[in-house]
């Protein structure tokens, strides 16, 4: 996939944008104050690379379990004559956000989002009984350590503070009333291309019978990204078209259990590294720790692989590239 060439303004603005995207009346005027830019620039800039295909898309990203959803990583041994048979497969299910082959025994590996562990065993004997393929991962998450997945392109972005450690089964499950329901609908698509965004939402709303203006979509919208409901909001990007053609799925052993809150933090303290997760160990798979290691080329992401090996003294990684993206898409939470 070629990389797209970006102007100074695109490199600034979509740098800024994926780490948080202003939840403002004139988002685009309140970055241009900080450019030095107009408004109708940052804008024409945001919509270039959306039609170029650099932006997915620009909305919330919710925590699965705060909305009360269980979320996991799942992989399955599918040999490679039957890799895009296995793939369409799972990439069937709504319930299925990303679908990746990687370079590994376990070739396909996706992250499955339901309403209860009782729905993701049943969606997992389904693949397996579609498939005829049992060997089977169920990763979920037992401590969170990061989720940060925004690329700085300007080599200016100061260092962001040291992420807090979480543990998704113990999230508190916010309620949502039946308005903020529909208004999480929409900011978990992609945002209006207009200047005034959120006013369109609200008017989108009006339309489906809810009674809002644009200070509740605001309201809502800062005050979820100020509670954790939402973890980001912010945008979405095609990380190769911006020459970020390698990422790693680095797979790691703690050996001593009492080290790995410390080793989760320093791992998490790398820019390179976009996720890091405690997950249990299986029979099969004898690995706790996961980060996502991001570069220019696979020697970049192996040299940052050794720069965490050395950090935290723990034996080198298993680094799974990968090699096809079958799917990634946001979850449709309350659709």
């Amino acid at each position: 996939m070629c990389s797209v060439i970006l102007s100074d303004l695109d490199k600034r603005a979509l740098s800024r944008i994926q780490a948080g995207f202003p939840i403002e009346s004139r988002p685009y005027a309140a970055l241009a104050s900080d450019f030095g830019a107009t408004e109708a620039e940052v804008l024409a800039s945001v919509r270039s690379m959306r039609e170029q295909g650099v932006i997915r898309r620009i909305g919330a990203i919710f925590d699965s379990a705060r909305l009360g959803y269980r979320s996991t990583l799942c992989a399955i041994a599918a040999p490679p004559e039957r890799i895009d048979e296995v793939a369409g497969v799972i990439s069937a299910y709504p319930n299925v956000t990303h679908n990746y082959e990687r370079q590994d025994r376990y070739s396909v590996w996706f992250t499955l989002i339901a309403e209860s562990q009782e729905r993701i065993d049943a969606i997992l004997a389904e693949i397996a009984a579609a498939t005829g393929i049992d060997d089977i991962l169920d990763l979920p998450a037992i401590r969170l350590f990061k989720i940060r997945v925004d690329f700085d392109l300007t080599g200016q972005r100061e260092v962001a503070d040291a992420p807090k450690m979480t543990k998704p089964a113990d999230a508190e499950v916010a309620s949502l009333a039946a308005d903020e329901k529909a208004l999480a609908e929409l900011l978990q698509g992609d945002l209006p291309d207009v200047g005034a965004p959120f006013a369109a939402l609200a008017e989108t709303l009006r339309a489906d019978g809810v009674d809002v203006g644009e200070g509740w979509v605001l309201g809502r919208a800062r005050a979820w990204v100020d509670t954790g409901v939402i973890r980001r909001f912010g945008a979405a990007i095609k990380h190769h078209k911006t020459g970020f053609t390698s990422n790693a799925m680095g797979v790691w052993d703690c050996p001593d259990e009492a080290e790995l809150e410390r080793v989760g933090a320093i791992m998490a303290g790398f820019a390179e590294v976009s996720h890091c997760y405690q997950r249990p160990r299986r029979a099969t798979w004898p690995h706790d720790l996961y980060t996502m290691i991001h570069g220019r080329s696979h020697e970049e992401c192996e040299a940052v692989a050794e720069r965490i090996r050395e950090a935290t003294g723990l034996p080198p990684a298993r680094l799974l590239y990968s090699v096809r993206e079958f799917k990634k898409a946001s979850m449709r939470y309350f659709a």
